[in-house]
């Protein structure tokens, strides 16, 4: 089901620049996102889903893995950073985005975007990885798409806190069975 977008992702891949840049992630998500909306216009969520996340493809030489992401209503997550490049669509609902900067420790807003669905972004460190996610309280429950390029964890993140950077668990993946029903 997902065949098409991996297949996009794996060309990608072999052709990547090293080291990535915003520009070449940028062009990257640009060259997806067809497949990408694709995969969202098949969604048929239409009863809620169990948030967490889940994974769809871990690349098996590292380049990338790919996971959907299941909000609840009015989620707020805490300003963090992957370490890595990625970019993200998304499915269904709305996805309210705030990118920072740290200077001297502290996160300063540098924008902030409402995207809703087949809307998209893109990050790559040093400039631009440090952001914050939250959902709506009211509406269609947020799916959305998640690319991360290598090195990306999927057990263990950061965040900003107020003793400065912290690093923390990730919930646990979620069993992407469960959700296969509504990417037919």
């Amino acid at each position: 089901m997902w065949t098409s977008l991996l297949h996009a992702m794996d060309l990608a891949a072999d052709a990547a620049p090293d080291p990535w840049t915003i520009d070449a992630v940028a062009a990257l998500m640009h060259r997806l996102t067809p497949h990408a909306r694709a995969r969202a216009q098949a969604c048929t969520a239409a009863a809620e889903l169990p948030w967490g996340r889940y994974l769809v493809h871990a690349d098996p030489r590292g380049r990338y893995n790919l996971q959907l992401d299941v909000f609840s209503r009015a989620y707020t997550g805490q300003v963090h950073a992957h370490g890595t490049w990625g970019a993200f669509w998304v499915i269904q609902g709305e996805l309210l985005v705030t990118d920072f900067e740290l200077r001297d420790g502290r996160a300063a807003v540098q924008r902030v975007a409402r995207l809703g669905p087949g809307g998209c972004q893109c990050f790559c460190p040093p400039a631009s990885d440090w952001h914050r996610v939250a959902t709506p309280e009211a509406g269609p429950q947020t799916l959305s798409l998640h690319l991360y390029g290598p090195g990306f964890d999927l057990d263990t993140g950061v965040y900003l806190a107020d003793t400065g950077v912290t690093s923390y668990r990730r919930g646990p993946l979620g069993d992407l069975a469960h959700i296969t029903d509504c990417f037919p």
